[in-house]
């Protein structure tokens, strides 16, 4: 699935001028529009509005760079529920970077689909990442153009198989880009996945084995690496993690990046992810 499979053109709310508002204001205001317009019974809107507001009272759902995410898992709708809508003039929201924000994706996801949601909100604050694509949105003037600009940038679709068939180990030696492939990791939906500080060959052949050192010099960015140890459930995935990697500029192809290998399993005992809320 793709994210606008999961938001109607009659949950986009363009070019509002909401500047003066507080942020319960603000999303109260979005959820009442989104109930006028059917994305859920009238009946449920206060319960879905506390059950936000619960959330947003934890931590700030602004990212940061005019984005907001408020979202919450309620069993008051059926289905994975996104509302959208943009604020041009931008609104206070008590963001991390406190600027005012200027786009809001709402979700709403029912309380059993908590890998879909955690699946979907990465996908979601990836794509808000890409500046041009933002800017896109922000001055969309229909749902339709507001749909098909995350079309055109979202080509790879959320699976929901839970059944794990691969165990994948990914060496990575910039470091930097750890934020970037924890994301990652979340958006494909890898499972039970560990993180394991790891000191590279050349390194050790260079300073720590007595019979090589003084005779090698390690030319590598980093001595040291992060490896990552997890279960997939498709080839299919495999494919798109690669490709995620190559948006944050990690080529596996160039020598000292690191790699990625992938081990079809004939069983897999275990591996179920806790439960996480975020």
């Amino acid at each position: 699935m793709y994210i606008i499979d999961y938001l109607k053109p009659s949950a986009i709310f363009l070019n509002l001028q909401e500047k003066k508002k507080k942020k319960k204001d603000i999303i109260r205001g979005l959820i009442e529009l989104a109930a006028k317009n059917n994305i859920f019974p009238e009946d449920k809107k206060d319960r879905i509005f506390e059950s936000i507001i619960f959330r947003e009272q934890q931590t700030t759902t602004g990212i940061g760079n005019g984005i907001a995410i408020p979202h919450c898992r309620t069993d008051d709708v059926q289905a994975g529920t996104i509302i959208a809508a943009t604020f041009p003039s931008g609104i206070k929201y008590g963001s991390m970077d406190n600027k005012p924000v200027q786009i809001i994706f709402l979700f709403l996801f029912p309380g059993s689909e908590n890998k879909e949601y955690l699946q979907i909100l990465a996908k979601v604050a990836r794509l808000l990442g890409d500046e041009a694509v933002r800017h896109k949105l922000i001055l969309a003037s229909t749902p339709e153009e507001f749909r098909a600009t995350i079309a055109k940038n979202d080509i790879i679709p959320i699976t929901r198989s839970t059944e794990g068939r691969y165990v994948f180990i990914l060496a990575l030696s910039d470091q930097k880009k750890m934020q970037d492939v924890i994301s990652n990791l979340m958006e494909i939906g890898a499972q039970t996945s560990l993180i394991i500080d790891s000191e590279t060959l050349e390194k050790k052949l260079t300073y720590d084995i007595p019979i090589f050192a003084g005779l090698t010099y390690y030319k590598g960015k980093s001595p040291y690496s992060k490896t990552f140890i997890g279960i997939l459930n498709s080839m299919d995935q495999v494919d798109y993690l690669n490709q995620l990697l190559l948006k944050e500029d990690i080529d596996l192809s160039k020598p000292g990046a690191g790699f990625l290998l992938t081990l079809e399993t004939t069983k897999i005992i275990g591996g179920i992810p806790e439960q996480m809320d975020i």
